[in-house]
């Protein structure tokens, strides 16, 4: 896929508003290096989520959606990934303040959509954004998700859920062949 391309109707999920960054073209990010270093390496905590894999947890629900693309420049991290029907979409500030310019949305199938977006997003705010955070090898996005329409915007009677989503996406081995 090149890197300009976007995962507005690819998959029939309404665009975020960013680009995808290709495994190939990945910036690694200071931040993630220095998170690494202080919790003695880059595996961070021993949660058995694959490398490369989002778990995404909503109520008493979970799913993990293989990642097909993440990255990072700066203090924002990009990540996509596609599992069956099952599309997930991300972008998270690691800095201060980030939780206001943080959004996910899973697109579970079927019109079944969850997430949240902070306050300084370019679309509307929905469900809360309550934490954001590296650690290691992951970024973890804590909140409030809510039921989002198919044009990503909550809807008037809708549901919400507590939950997390937990995201690992592993420098590259420079050694690899």
């Amino acid at each position: 896929m090149p890197s300009d391309a976007h995962w507005s109707g690819e998959f029939g999920t309404a665009w975020l508003g960013f680009r995808v960054v290709p495994r190939s073209v990945r910036i690694v990010a200071v931040a993630l290096a220095v998170v690494a270093a202080a919790c003695g390496g880059s595996g961070g905590p021993r949660d058995g989520l694959e490398a490369d894999t989002a778990r995404f947890t909503y109520d008493s629900r979970t799913v993990e959606v293989p990642l097909t693309a993440c990255g990072q420049d700066g203090n924002i991290v990009l990540m996509a990934g596609t599992q069956g029907a099952v599309v997930l979409q991300v972008e998270a500030d690691v800095g201060d303040g980030g939780t206001a310019r943080t959004g996910v949305t899973v697109d579970m199938g079927g019109g079944e959509i969850w997430g949240a977006f902070g306050t300084d997003m370019r679309r509307a705010a929905a469900g809360t954004i309550s934490e954001v955070r590296a650690e290691g090898d992951r970024l973890i996005v804590e909140g409030t998700w809510a039921f989002l329409d198919g044009d990503l915007q909550p809807t008037p009677t809708g549901p919400t859920a507590e939950g997390r989503l937990v995201a690992r996406c592993p420098e590259p081995d420079q050694n690899a062949a």
